[in-house]
């Protein structure tokens, strides 16, 4: 079981710690391309669309690879205009291109950019125009604006001249106040002996530039500056530190700014090489600890709450956690850090990102290698969401839907190896993570946060002419997602003869309310249908919004029913399912089918037979699809069984848990 992170015994003994930090300039080794430079294998690119692997769909943004560091801003005047990218603007793996949708990534499309040396961070401004700035090279930190939601960019100008910046942040005053035409510029000063982060404001929406104020005159780590600007227009800016995160207000738009404020304190993520100067995950690749901000701009009740997400290394075996922080006085303190990550293993979790919507709602998601307890090394992305404030956060779900391996895509930096350092997410009515890696590829994906999923109680079916069968439409949840879905049923091939008929029950119009749900799918055959093997095409399209979601599964029509899935197993029979995910770690799903209300207790037992937890307790429970939800984070490993009484049925299946 993963331990918290003590913010008393941390910062003494990181207090202890600093009194002999590292004296030497941190190294500021940025992304570069040796001159004998051969790029690493990585996986075949998805053609640009729909990724469809298990319940939930993924979506390719970009049509070409490029590398990591992903950033995403959403518009203040359209909540489905999104602007995306990644160091591909570098032009270091072809054209320079940003990716912008203004239908909320039903399409993406590019424009083109200037050519740079990374580092890519979005900002929109409240009438909607968007900020890119990133690494000029020679010309220092140069930012370019987009006044058409992305199509276009404007001529590339320069914020400072200074050759020696990185980890540049933007930001804009997105409210109606006094400085709601201000934009805010923070970097990481990298000259050697006089290491320090500056910042920098525009007053006329980035037509001339002011500065710069120094935000922290010495460093002991990267910093990785980050800003956020609260509904008051209080402009927050965060630094790592050698003992965790810091943050200084400027409440006159950037003009001056308080003392120095301790968000959090903590050790950067992973193990540290002396020789390297980097904190290190998976043996050789380069992480941070840098703190990622949010602000809650909503009419809500936590509107003001400004949070940070970070990831840490805790005390104990465990190298790498995500947290989130948060303040609720307007700055004047931050509260303990939540653990976000609830897998239970010492596998890492790392590089995070937040963001809030319109509807108040947290949303934290980072890299995850939990499905990989044994290597530590296959990784995904996760996420989890807060509806209280961040005061706690969801189970977690996945995101991605298939995994990478870090040292497939990785660059080579001489000393370590880098798959960025940061990357984004924004949304206001959806919220867009944007990603690279997946299935070793370094195209850039999304997914929709929250969203409805699709998968069914059988892969395949088969029935006779004259009969019916029925399968079940899962509904799982990703995220608390809430809304409309009208579901359809198609068959193809069209049967030569004959015909194969669908009905829904109680209705193909699903009122979802942040809860996995399920829907009854009924087939039915004509008396001269073909025999053949078909698929059965089931589209759920949300009212109102962008998500629609198509799956299969096969149906199989002959004169006799065959195998476990023949028409003896319908809507009419009680049945309990295997639990998935499974084997699982530390949480899996459990499902079962009553073909009437029905007295229902469900327990769980190890494998000598002593029961370890009842999950439904005796409940009248209606005619259809059930599922529970098991959490094994207090169990050891080991083989489970879990036992349901329904009326007069029992059943009793086998799962394992892994840790």
């Amino acid at each position: 079981m993963k331990k918290s992170i003590s913010i008393i015994l941390s910062f003494l003994i990181l207090f202890a710690l600093n009194l002999n930090a590292q004296k030497k300039d941190y190294p500021t080794t940025r992304f570069i391309r040796p001159l004998a430079f051969t790029q690493q294998p990585y996986g075949i690119d998805n053609v640009q669309g729909v990724v469809s692997v298990g319940a939930f769909d993924n979506y390719t943004i970009s049509t070409t690879p490029g590398f990591m560091e992903t950033d995403v801003a959403v518009s203040r005047s359209n909540p489905l205009n999104f602007v995306a990218t990644d160091n591909r603007i570098t032009g270091y793996f072809g054209t320079p291109y940003v990716y912008y949708t203004t239908n909320g990534g039903v399409s993406w499309n590019s424009a083109t950019v200037t050519a740079s040396s990374g580092d890519p961070a979005f900002a929109c401004d409240a009438a909607g125009n968007f900020y890119l700035c990133y690494l000029g090279g020679g010309a220092g930190i140069r930012f370019q604006k987009s006044t058409n939601g992305g199509q276009s960019w404007g001529t590339a100008v320069s914020i400072t001249t200074t050759s020696s910046v990185d980890k540049e942040w933007i930001a804009c005053d997105q409210t109606t106040g006094t400085y709601q035409n201000n934009v805010y510029m923070a970097h990481f000063y990298t000259a050697t002996g006089s290491q320090r982060v500056d910042f920098y404001r525009s007053t006329n929406n980035g037509t001339a530039w002011l500065g710069p104020n120094t935000i922290a005159p010495t460093v002991t780590t990267n910093p990785g500056p980050n800003i956020v600007v609260d509904w008051t227009g209080k402009v927050y800016v965060f630094i790592t530190t050698y003992s965790g995160a810091v943050y200084r207000i400027s409440t006159d738009g950037g003009a001056t700014f308080g003392s120095t404020i301790t968000a959090a304190g903590y050790t950067e993520p992973g193990v540290y090489n002396s020789t390297t100067g980097r904190y290190l995950v998976k043996g050789n690749i380069r992480t941070n600890g840098h703190p990622q901000a949010a602000t809650d701009l909503s009419n809500g009740p936590y509107k003001g709450y400004v949070y940070i997400s970070y990831a840490a290394n805790p005390p104990g075996p465990d190298n790498a956690n995500v947290y989130c922080a948060r303040t609720t006085n307007g700055g004047a303190s931050f509260e303990y850090p939540v653990q976000v990550n609830d897998d239970g293993t010492t596998t890492d979790q790392w590089m995070s990102d937040v963001s809030v919507d319109d509807a108040g709602r947290v949303w934290v998601y980072w890299y995850d290698s939990r499905n990989d307890p044994s290597s530590n090394l296959l990784t995904e992305f996760y996420g989890a969401v807060s509806t209280n404030g961040g005061a706690t956060f969801s189970q977690n779900f996945k995101i991605s839907n298939q995994n990478f391996n870090p040292y497939s895509i990785y660059e080579n930096q001489g000393d370590h190896y880098y798959i960025g350092d940061y990357t984004g997410m924004s949304g206001r009515t959806m919220t867009f993570p944007v990603y690279s890696g997946q299935n070793n590829s370094r195209n850039d994906y999304c997914a929709y946060l929250p969203d409805y999923g699709i998968s069914f109680s059988k892969a395949s079916d088969n029935l006779t002419v004259s009969n019916t069968s029925v399968n079940y439409v899962r509904i799982p949840m990703m995220g608390n997602y809430s809304g409309t879905v009208t579901y359809s049923a198609s068959v193809s091939p069209t049967p030569g003869t004959g015909t194969i008929t669908f009905a829904w029950s109680p209705s193909n119009v699903k009122v979802l309310t942040g809860t996995p749900d399920s829907l009854k799918l009924s087939a039915t055959t004509s008396s001269n249908c073909s025999y053949g093997t078909y698929t059965v095409t089931v589209t759920g399209v949300e009212t109102g919004g962008p998500r629609t979601h198509t799956r299969t599964y096969t149906l199989v029509v002959g004169s006799t029913p065959s195998g476990i899935n023949n028409n003896n197993q319908t809507a009419y029979q009680y049945n309990l399912y295997q639990n998935y995910p499974n084997p699982f770690n530390p949480s899996t799903n459990i499902e079962f089918f009553l073909p009437k209300q029905s007295l229902v207790n469900l327990k769980v037992y190890d494998i000598i037979g002593k029961e370890i937890t009842t999950l439904v307790n005796n409940v009248v429970k209606k005619e259809g699809l059930h599922q529970v939800y098991f959490d094994g984070s207090n169990l050891s490993s080991g083989v489970y069984y879990y036992k349901i009484t329904a009326g007069e049925f029992t059943d009793i299946k086998k799962m394992t848990l892994i840790k």
